[in-house]
């Protein structure tokens, strides 16, 4: 029955031929792999369903913010625009306001209505974008869909433009908070798709799991045909076997009778003849060895008869009771060494606590040690401040006077007399000044500025500096700049200049003859910086090599005579690598004894462009020859007679107090201009006097520029950010006090138009709109200057501010820089009725709009 079953079941599967199979299989396979695809579009298109979902709240809610905050805009402009209406009727009313009337109506045409415009029209393009956000939401094709994104571009460009026009700081700095939301969506942030995108893609998904649906359907329709089939010719199959096999059980149960009884009787057999007699009591002999052994037993014998799994468990009982035997002998060994470890590990305790008792001893020595070094170090700066100041006053009177000496009449002899004793004096500063910029390198505080700064120009300073030392000697001095260098960089050109200085000052003091060369090219050129070495070569002494090793470390030379024959602290070099090291640079030398020297400054700086002009704070101030009412506070005579000496020969009108008391008074009657205060002052110190200086003349508008001995650059820094607006160090010196006098009367001079803001403007608005707003200022300013000046005229200061303020705001949404400046301070001086200031801003405000004016006329034929 079984052969016949088989036999039918061979013939059922022959049914199905190969083509038939291949066809199962392949069309199975893909069925799969298309489920497999489907699965994993439903699953990103799910998850960029969410996405899209939160993005698009998002975008609805910042377009929502922007309503509501335009809605209250448009509510403040309305207030404004009515406010200005019902003045109106007041100003028609009254006699001789006919000017006043005119200039509300202009605000309320050029102000407040434009200004109502246009939050108007930020509500209608935020409303505009949420409902693109939601029209986008049901968009079906990628047509559909960019059309939509140039619809809520558009838009979005208008509502940046109107954001910034607000002129609520407040509501302003809300309004931009929700413009990233919006430019998100948009896609002009580029670390996240658009909106647009995101939706572009759940429709493409769509698309493809529509395709990947049908494909499926014929797939299945395949299967459902071979299976079909193969159901049927199986259902054949097994009729075929039921018939079979009744035939087969209808003989079954005489011939399992028989078989059963033989079996029983084999089996009786064997368990009598095999498993009693060679197993059983087998078993039974070496479970009791088992019971010996495991009660502890170890002399146990076994015997190793029997059959073949018989003699492996009598060899495993042996092997158990010799493994045994042995554990039980390392079992003694073990306990052995671990009485030895337990007796190593009390010693190596005491051991430890001993270590640990000295490593203890030894913290506490090194605390100690480091706490007195940080003493030793504290009292150093504070022993190096001191000396600056005490060497430093009297230093000044003595510098001073020798430079008033120096321009009397004097002999031959004394004239030769008063150059050696300045230059002993300008020795013993240069030292001074190098043991504290060595003090400064070694405690970390050089400080690096980053300000635009020309290459060549610095250079040359130096050049032209040195040349007169150079010719004295007999020295070719020469400089060559590689023309790739950028024109302007950004650096610290004062400690570039004072390495390069230094450098080409000892090339000149150890060359005997030769020359001495200053050569800077360009390592690598492009980027955003530019590596630039400086090289200062000699035809000098040279340096040996085992001086090489020395020459950079403090008061050190190349050879102890190099000090007796030269001179010199030994600290040049030494200061000069450690401010190119606080750059980020490097230094190094190339010499050769008897042939002369090469010192290489290496830099890494970046590009910058060229600084803006200066210009005079204000057109009030005395300029170019104009005395200037000077005050000098302080308490050392030999100082403030020096101080007056040079200030009186620079033309200009002094007065000089020994303490801040007596400043006061001589200030309430001289009404200085710039008062010279030194810091360390009997009684009250300067920074305190300078505060009651201030409000003792206010609102006389008055200069303090801080004097001090104390240089540390923290120092500065403290009296410069306590409301000092300058500083300068003693020894004084008329070009130190003429560039601190002039640092505190010029600033930065700002363009006349605000150049990016026209270029935005006009890429946004275009130019037919830009020209119109150029146009109303080309009517509207003039008008408002005329106003003013009649005002002016008429001391008229009240009309004259609110003028005033009303141009400014045309001059601000303009960006026309120079005439908003220039009409704030005409403003501000009209609310203090200062009529002289009040006349020189009209000028300035008069000068600066007809420089807007064509610059913005310039820019906009750029734009053609």
């Amino acid at each position: 029955a079984v052969h016949d079953g088989g036999a039918l079941a061979d013939a059922a599967l022959s049914r199905l031929d190969d083509a038939s199979l291949a066809q199962l299989s392949g069309n199975a396979e893909a069925l799969f792999h298309n489920l497999k695809e489907q699965n994993g579009l439903v699953g990103e298109r799910l998850k960029l369903l969410q996405s899209y979902a939160d993005r698009s709240d998002r975008t609805l809610a910042a377009a929502g913010a922007l309503v509501d905050l335009s809605d209250t805009l448009v509510s403040n402009a309305s207030s404004s625009a009515s406010a200005v209406v019902a003045s109106l009727y007041g100003l028609i009313d009254t006699v001789g306001l006919r000017a006043e009337t005119f200039d509300a109506l202009d605000r309320l045409i050029e102000q407040d209505i434009y200004l109502l415009d246009r939050m108007w029209e930020l509500r209608l393009r935020s409303s505009q974008l949420a409902l693109v956000t939601n029209r986008l939401s049901r968009a079906v094709g990628k047509a559909e869909v960019e059309a939509l994104k140039r619809e809520f571009g558009g838009h979005l460009r208008v509502i940046e433009r109107r954001v910034s026009s607000i002129d609520d700081p407040i509501r302003q700095t809300q309004a931009a908070a929700q413009l990233p939301a919006l430019r998100s969506a948009a896609g002009e942030l580029q670390r996240s798709s658009s909106l647009f995108e995101d939706r572009t893609r759940i429709i493409a998904i769509g698309d493809e799991l529509e395709k990947v649906a049908g494909r499926n359907r014929v797939l299945s329709q395949r299967l459902n045909t071979v299976a079909q089939a193969v159901m049927s010719d199986a259902r054949q199959f097994a009729q075929e076997s039921s018939a079979q096999a009744l035939r087969a059980v209808s003989a079954g149960p005489w011939a399992l009778l028989a078989t059963s009884a033989v079996a029983v009787l084999i089996s009786g057999l064997i368990v009598w003849l095999y498993v009693e007699r060679g197993v059983v009591r087998r078993l039974q002999e070496l479970a009791a060895a088992m019971q010996r052994l495991t009660a502890g037993d170890l002399t146990v014998e076994v015997a190793q008869g029997g059959t073949h799994e018989l003699k492996d468990l009598a060899a495993a009982v042996t092997a158990f009771r010799d493994v045994s035997r042995r554990r039980h002998l390392l079992e003694a060994e073990r306990e052995k060494t671990n009485e030895e470890l337990r007796r190593h590990r009390e010693e190596l305790q005491d051991l430890v606590h001993e270590r640990t008792e000295q490593l203890r001893r030894e913290v506490r020595s090194h605390a100690e040690a480091r706490d007195a070094a940080e003493r030793a170090n504290k009292a150093k700066s504070v022993f190096l401040a001191a000396m600056s100041h005490e060497i430093r006053t009297p230093m000044t009177g003595m510098l001073g006077m020798l430079r008033v000496l120096g321009d009397t009449p004097l002999a031959t002899d004394q004239q030769a007399h008063v150059r050696t004793a300045t230059a002993a004096g300008e020795a013993l500063l240069g030292i001074l000044n190098s043991i504290l910029d060595y003090s400064k390198i070694e405690t970390d505080k050089i400080n690096v500025e980053a300000l635009p700064f020309s290459m060549a120009q610095t250079l040359r300073g130096v050049v032209e500096l040195m040349e007169p030392a150079a010719r004295e000697k007999g020295l070719g001095l020469y400089l060559q700049i590689d023309p790739a260098i950028a024109s302007w960089l950004e650096g610290d050109a004062g400690k570039i200049r004072q390495i390069i200085f230094n450098l080409v000052s000892n090339a000149i003091k150890f060359t005997h003859r030769g020359i001495v060369s200053v050569q800077a090219r360009a390592a690598n050129i492009g980027g955003d910086s530019q590596s630039v070495w400086i090289t200062v070569s000699d035809t000098g002494i040279g340096i040996s090599e085992a001086g090489r090793d020395s020459i950079f470390e403090a008061f050190s030379q190349s050879d102890n005579s190099i000090t007796r024959r030269y001179g010199g602290t030994g600290l040049g070099l030494s200061i000069s690598r450690g401010l190119s090291a606080a750059m980020g640079g490097s230094l190094s030398v190339v010499s050769e004894l008897g042939k002369g020297s090469a010192f290489t400054l290496a830099l890494e700086l970046p590009l910058s462009h060229a600084p803006l002009a200066e210009v005079p704070k204000n057109a009030d101030k005395p300029r170019g020859d104009t005395p200037l009412r000077i005050l000098i506070v302080e308490d050392d005579e030999v100082t403030a007679d020096v101080a007056v000496r040079f200030l009186e020969g620079l033309g200009h009108i002094c007065r000089r107090s020994p303490d801040a008391f007596g400043a006061f008074e001589i200030a309430a009657q001289f009404s200085p201009q710039i008062v010279l205060m030194d810091i360390s002052l009997p009684g009250m110190d300067g920074i305190a006097a300078m505060r009651k200086m201030r409000a003792l003349l206010k609102p006389h508008r008055v200069h303090i520029i801080a004097m001090s001995a104390h240089v540390f650059r923290e120092e500065v820094e403290h009296y410069l950010a306590s409301g000092m607006e300058a500083f300068v160090s003693k020894p004084l010196t008329p070009e130190a006090l003429a560039d601190a006098i002039h640092s505190v009367l010029v600033v930065r001079h700002p363009d006349a138009v605000d150049r990016a803001a026209w270029a935005e403007d006009i890429s946004k608005l275009g130019l037919e709109q830009m020209r119109e707003i150029l146009a109303l200022a080309e009517r509207t300013l003039p008008e408002r200057l005329a106003g003013m000046r009649r005002a002016l005229e008429e001391k008229n200061m009240a009309g004259l501010a609110s003028a005033a303020h009303a141009a400014r705001s045309t001059a601000s949404a303009c960006g026309f820089t120079q005439l908003h400046l220039a009409l704030t301070e005409l403003e501000e001086a009209a609310k203090r009725a200062d009529t002289a200031a009040c006349q020189q801003f009209m000028l300035t405000a008069g000068t600066a709009a007809t420089e807007a004016l064509e610059e913005a006329a310039r820019l906009l034929r750029q734009a053609c």
